[in-house]
């Protein structure tokens, strides 16, 4: 994404057998905002025409057939917005394998961001179930953002920063971070707050004398050695007052969805490392777990290649 966000192409997908589509209704609100195209996506597979009589002229001509109805309703989904002045591409591509199919046509268009539907009250659900959006997150190399619902409250966005890189995160990623919230609370007009949470090994119930002194002068340096990462990081930034910056103490899967509901958050961005298995796959600086319980918008981002030597920002 370099040193800022372009909000040019918006890649959307959606799913036919759901009646609500609140991703593409909030690709619609953003292109609203930023003039950018919007590219629609329907990926779509039936069983019934592969097998050995799929290469029959019938066949075939019963799939193409079938095809041009997925265009048709496609296209009719998206006339309205095309009313509204807004640039719509529509797109209906068959594959058995529903998310790589995402992938190869967002390799073949590059967006700016590719936006999905969670489809459910509780996030992590849905995800676990299709997997499709746990791959996307494993794999999408384009910034992912997952829509919860229809309804954008237009407030405030949340970054989730790792200034120690405890994730195993590269350090610019969080450069990265920063440069894309910024672009979006720009093209938005909303603020944008920065967070960072900490959690200390527990205290011992038994220790006491010389062992109690040792862990408080643990905690001191754990403390201090976050805090100074987190402002370092900032002192980048002199734009990000310190109103909008919270170092917290406590295990993230806690603190960050407590912030969100205190604060508003309507969009979470975090950055994602994928190594290996989707077991081992790191959103930010925290677990799955994080997606337990927030209610607002995810915003996934992958780095990118590291800047040039010197470059901070």
């Amino acid at each position: 994404m370099g040193g800022s966000m372009q909000l040019k192409k918006l890649l959307v997908v959606v799913d036919e057998k759901h009646n609500r589509h609140p991703a593409l209704k909030r690709a619609v609100w953003l292109a609203k905002q930023s003039s950018a195209t919007l590219e629609i996506l329907l990926v779509d597979y039936e069983s019934s025409f592969d097998g050995f009589l799929s290469f029959s002229k019938e066949k075939k001509a019963e799939k193409d057939s079938y095809l041009a109805n997925k265009k048709k309703w496609l296209d009719s989904l998206v006339q309205p917005i095309k009313e509204q002045g807004i640039t719509v591409n529509t797109t209906v591509r068959w594959n058995k394998v529903y998310y790589k199919e995402i992938l190869t046509f967002a390799d073949e268009i590059k967006p700016d961001i590719v936006f999905k539907s969670a489809y459910s009250e509780n996030m992590i659900k849905r995800l676990f179930i299709t997997n499709s959006s746990w791959q996307l997150i494993r794999n999408c190399t384009y910034p992912l953002w997952l829509v919860q619902h229809s309804d954008w409250d237009n407030n405030n966005i949340c970054v989730a920063l790792d200034p120690l890189h405890t994730s195993d995160k590269p350090a610019y990623l969080d450069n990265e971070l920063i440069s894309i919230s910024q672009a979006l609370s720009k093209a938005l007009n909303i603020s944008a707050d920065y967070l960072h949470s900490y959690a200390a090994m527990p205290k011992p119930q038994l220790f006491g004398g010389e062992q109690s002194e040792a862990y408080e002068q643990y905690f001191k340096g754990f403390v201090k050695e976050h805090t100074e990462a987190f402002e370092g990081l900032l002192s980048h930034y002199p734009e990000i007052t310190k109103d909008h910056q919270f170092l917290l103490e406590g295990f993230a899967e806690e603190v960050i969805p407590n912030f969100i509901k205190q604060h508003n958050i309507s969009l979470m961005i975090m950055g994602a490392v994928a190594r290996g298995s989707l077991d081992n796959l790191l959103i930010g600086h925290t677990a799955e777990r994080v997606l337990e319980s927030i209610e607002c918008d995810l915003l996934v981002i992958h780095p990118k290649q590291p800047p040039k030597h010197g470059d901070t920002k």
